[in-house]
């Protein structure tokens, strides 16, 4: 065996290992040992990927790894020593990313796109597609969150695939992102649902209506802001005379019956487990997303009797395949160290100054419609939107003046979806770009920034009138 093979297998230990160290995050606050285990394999790992990654990538990790170590060479309050440890601040996203990729294997095997078919078999038009597109992810995510994103990708592509789009186009991509950010919003079980509530004051019953027309508002938005479905096949017949799509109306009822029920129990087991996970065993919620998606998995393919192919899949995965990834556990790393010594060094203070003194300049409306703005900007640099949310929250509730509590609400809730459809270090972009083969930095901003900018600008009116009338 030559070197480089011997190179790749290893950097492909190595990532796994990451991966396995993401999972054992709920662990690592009984043990100091896993803290620096942790951190000392993400420490090689991202030295060993960093060459093989694109040009931009090894730019991006270089700028934020001299950041957060100059940013830590000059603090007084961070120890040397808690820097291996802060190594693996971001591990369990890398962790999420390995588990919706295996996900994807369980809802392959299971054909299950073809449940879907007649959402789209009755279309004529490209924009009906792009509509359902955008439902269905919508639904999905407003249910199991992250967990939803390889279920939307792999119903939506298989059919449209069918229909004669090509794999890994905008026209999915951008309909799952964009369905995706408008229902954390809006579902009780989003963090960033959550992050606003806490610091609004509102309950979820108070907060869900006018935020429910709000996502809706967007996903309208989303729809006509997109370009791909405004081609001539929007306004021509979808499908060539005589073509005729294979879909489950040909499969017989028993088939579709037992398809349909093992569809729904592999959902509902993603979406219970990742419930009982957060809620009775107390796991993060990447923690709770990443576990559960395993178990289940597994736990299908051993009902279902797949659990040869799954494990195989499973197997091939970890070998070859999670090296596909290697761009995206770079920024990961690096994200993850910058993040956390600036959090710990003291240096991310000036924004709560900042934004205090804006405060008392510009007025509560036009500072609360810059909030999202100011998340989104972070967020581009690498910092999580729920740290900058959480950051300017505090700021802001320490303001003498009073902010319209659901315009807080909105403002923090839209700072911080805009920041995964757009970001590229976002695990929902990640994923994508991990599904499509396409840069993080295409997936997220040159196909969605249009998108983003309507988005963005519906939010300060949602938050003009809420101030005004609320």
């Amino acid at each position: 065996m030559t070197l480089e093979p011997r190179l790749t297998r290893f950097r492909a230990v190595l990532c796994t290992l990451v991966v396995l160290a993401g999972l054992l995050e709920f662990m690592q606050g009984r043990s100091q040992a896993l803290i620096y285990s942790g951190g000392v394999v993400a420490l090689v790992t991202l030295l060993a990927v960093l060459p093989v990654t694109t040009r931009y990538t090894r730019v991006i990790a270089l700028i934020l790894c001299l950041s957060g170590l100059a940013a830590a060479i000059f603090s007084e309050n961070l120890e040397p020593w808690k820097l291996v440890g802060g190594v693996r601040e971001m591990t369990p996203l890398m962790a999420l990313l390995a588990a919706v990729m295996l996900l994807g294997i369980a809802l392959e095997l299971g054909r299950f796109a073809d449940l879907f078919d007649r959402f789209y078999i009755n279309t004529t038009r490209l924009y009906q597609s792009y509509i359902f597109s955008l439902l269905i992810s919508y639904v999905l995510s407003f249910l199991s969150l992250l967990g939803a994103v390889a279920p939307s990708y792999y119903l939506v592509n298989e059919n449209l695939k069918k229909l004669g789009l090509e794999r890994g186009n905008r026209f999915e991509t951008t309909s799952i992102a964009r369905g995706y950010a408008m229902a954390i919003i809006v579902s009780p079980a989003a963090a960033t649902v959550g992050i606003a509530l806490k610091y609004s004051g509102l309950s979820w019953l108070k907060m869900v209506e006018p935020i429910f027309l709000l996502s809706i508002t967007g996903l309208l938005a989303a729809f006509f802001v997109e370009p791909s479905w405004r081609s001539k096949k929007a306004v021509q017949p979808l499908l060539n005379p005589g073509h005729k799509v294979e879909t489950s109306w040909q499969d017989t009822n028993g088939v579709f019956l037992k398809r349909l029920l093992s569809f729904f129990l592999l959902f509902a087991g993603v979406i219970g487990t990742i419930s009982f996970l957060g809620n009775v065993l107390h796991f993060s919620s990447l923690n709770s997303i990443s576990a559960g998606c395993l178990l289940v998995t597994f736990a299908w393919g051993a009902l279902s009797g797949n659990l040869r192919p799954v494990l195989s899949r499973a197997l091939s995965f970890f070998e070859n395949d999670i090296m596909n990834l290697s761009d995206q556990i770079v920024l990961f790393i690096a994200a993850g160290f910058f993040t956390f010594s600036m959090e710990h060094s003291g240096r991310l203070e000036w924004l709560g100054y900042f934004v205090e003194e804006a405060s008392g300049r510009i007025g509560t409306v036009a500072l609360l419609s810059l909030v999202p703005l100011l998340i989104m900007l972070l967020a581009m640099i690498g910092l999580h939107p729920f740290a900058s949310g959480i950051i300017i929250a505090k700021a802001l509730s320490l303001s003498p003046l009073y902010f319209n509590p659901l315009g807080l609400a909105a403002a923090l809730m839209s700072g911080m979806s805009m920041s995964f459809v757009v970001s590229p270090f976002s695990g929902l972009i990640l994923i994508l770009a991990s599904f499509t083969g396409k840069s993080p930095y295409r997936v997220g901003i040159r196909w969605n920034i249009s998108f983003v900018i309507t988005f963005l600008l519906l939010t300060s009116v949602f938050i003009a009138l809420v101030t005004k009338y609320g």
